[in-house]
């Protein structure tokens, strides 16, 4: 089986749009993937979370994710860059990753909503989609 993985493919996807920077070795850039480095300020981190459970014959998987933006002191910063990610992903269907993974749909769960201010005065939006993934395993097949 190929070594996918959705969280990469979506930077790497957001970064080809424009809407941010990926350094996959996470040493750069201002997208970061499972962590929110307290530089830069404007920033983008990607998460995943449990979905449903997996199905055992069906060869896909629906993780969720989790966009945090972190802007500045003003809050349109980062609420505008919070909706153009929401933009460029809620309603992507039946396209491949650059990683290869194979996108069958994300969903919002909602649109960007405020967290608030982080601990150095940052606004903060945040965005949760439903992902569609193919999976294949070594038990389920496409």
């Amino acid at each position: 089986m190929a070594d996918l993985d959705p969280l990469d493919g979506v930077a790497r996807l957001l970064a080809t749009r424009g809407l941010a920077t990926y350094d996959p070795t996470g040493t750069t850039g201002d997208l970061f993937v499972e962590v929110m480095p307290p530089a830069p300020d404007a920033a983008v981190a990607l998460w995943l979370y449990d979905g449903e459970a997996p199905d055992t014959r069906n060869a896909y998987d629906t993780p969720r994710l989790q966009v945090r933006v972190r802007g500045g002191p003003d809050p349109r910063v980062s609420r505008r860059r919070a909706w153009a990610i929401y933009s460029a992903l809620h309603g992507l269907a039946g396209v491949e990753l650059p990683d290869g993974t194979w996108l069958v749909l994300a969903a919002a769960r909602g649109t960007p909503a405020p967290m608030g201010l982080d601990s150095t005065g940052r606004h903060e939006h945040v965005v949760n989609f439903d992902l569609d993934v193919s999976a294949p395993t070594d038990h389920r097949t496409e």
